[in-house]
């Protein structure tokens, strides 16, 4: 059997994160939901990746995992927009019901098909099928079992980018770090200290640099970073926190989890119950909360993001043209890839910038900042020339000894010639 994590065609409700990514490559604990799935899986079950046309050949290019295939045998279908809890992804492993369809709340999450079901599905697939990615309606068609999933714990649907966070805070990272905690030999527990407080809970690589007089609290949840990071020193991070790979922490940060600081990544100021994918660039002093900031982001210094209205009511936010209600009290902003704000910066509870915008001037910006725009508060955006985004990326991803590569600029193009 080989297990299949796929996009369906809600993917485009979870833009701006999902722009430069397939879905289950969203970042909601310490990686991302494919990451999560491969780690429950243990190696077990060979993966493949079924995505939308229009980034199979970056999937292609940054995946060790065939995409857009159809194996021959029985194959176990899982939605990428879902995080699986590990109860109930090992339940339906376990059940393997052939010809099944799980629905969650009106949402397709997993299929088990038969050997004979696949064929039908393969024919489907290569005809239209990352085109359309509307798979309920052709199982539902084929007439597959259906089983309803009861209101469950183990397990969290995005319909929408604020969703990721939502699930962040609601103890989703803190699943992903005791994960860590049982599966990861290379972290060492860190050694009894006045300022490592509960270390029995603190994960760090021997590779990592922790300076003096910084303090670690994992008194309400578990900390873990991984190898080559630098913490410099009077740094103050209370759990649950993730620090990966190759990230610098400057002296005098403070993060409050829960926190996730992907790799590759450079912090600074006041970071709380945030999400920073990876590549994320915020080295000086400002306020990031409530937020989910995509790669290669650059918040100059003294940004700030509001994440709580004044009136304390529920926020709302603006998708695909569509204003939605968020259900959330505090949210902050989600930053699309290559968003870059100048210095002193205030960005408006709920705010959503696309790809590739560029942020500035005194005051608020709008709180809906489209993709490929130049943004002065006050002003109505101006359109970012796409040659000089892409020229942007070039450095910004030289810099981090990263190559832009020419699928990841075809990308750039298509949707730079797609945004207005």
């Amino acid at each position: 059997m080989e297990v299949i994590i796929f996009e369906d065609n809600k993917c485009e409700d979870l833009f701006p994160l999902n722009m430069l990514r397939a879905s289950f490559d969203i970042k909601c604990g310490t990686g991302s939901i494919k990451d999560r799935i491969i780690k429950i899986l243990n190696g077990k079950f060979e993966v493949s990746l079924v995505c939308r046309d229009s980034i199979s050949e970056l999937m292609k290019e940054i995946n060790r995992e065939k995409v857009n295939h159809i194996p021959k045998d029985d194959a176990l279908l899982l939605n990428g927009r879902v995080i699986f809890g590990i109860d109930i992804l090992n339940k339906i492993l376990k059940e393997k019901k052939k010809d099944q369809i799980y629905i969650y709340k009106g949402e397709l999450i997993s299929v088990y098909l038969s050997k004979d079901k696949t064929k039908e599905f393969k024919k489907y697939f290569n005809e239209n099928g990352s085109k359309e990615l509307n798979f309920k309606d052709f199982f539902k068609s084929h007439k597959f079992n259906e089983t309803e999933i009861s209101d469950s714990g183990d397990l969290s649907v995005l319909n929408y980018p604020w969703d990721a966070v939502k699930y962040f805070l609601s103890g989703g990272l803190s699943t992903d770090l005791e994960l860590y905690f049982q599966t990861d030999k290379s972290l060492k527990k860190a050694s009894k200290s006045d300022l490592f407080i509960n270390n029995k809970n603190i994960l760090i690589s021997p590779k990592s640099k922790i300076y003096p007089n910084t303090v670690l609290d994992a008194s309400e949840g578990k900390i873990i970073i991984e190898e080559n990071c630098t913490i410099e020193p009077f740094c103050f991070i209370k759990g649950p926190v993730f620090i990966g790979k190759n990230t610098l922490v400057k002296s005098g940060t403070r993060i409050y989890g829960p926190c996730s600081i992907g790799k590759n990544s450079k912090v600074a100021g006041e970071i709380a119950e945030s999400v920073f994918h990876s590549y994320v660039n915020k080295q000086h002093d400002g306020f990031t909360g409530h937020s989910y900031i995509c790669p290669f982001v650059n918040l100059g210094a003294d940004t700030v993001t509001s994440d709580l209205k004044n009136n304390y009511s529920k926020i709302r936010m603006k998708i695909n043209e569509k204003e939605t209600e968020t259900g959330m009290q505090f949210l902050g902003s989600i930053l699309g890839d290559h968003t870059k704000t100048s210095i002193n910066t205030m960005l408006n509870t709920g705010t959503v910038s696309g790809i590739f915008a560029n942020i500035f001037g005194g005051g608020f910006p709008g709180k809906d900042i489209g993709s490929f725009t130049w943004n002065e508060s006050g002003n109505k955006p101006v359109r970012y020339r796409t040659e000089k985004a892409v020229e942007t990326a070039l450095t910004v991803m030289s810099r981090r000894g990263i190559k832009l590569s020419k699928t990841y600029e075809n990308l750039i193009r298509f949707y730079s010639g797609n945004s207005g």
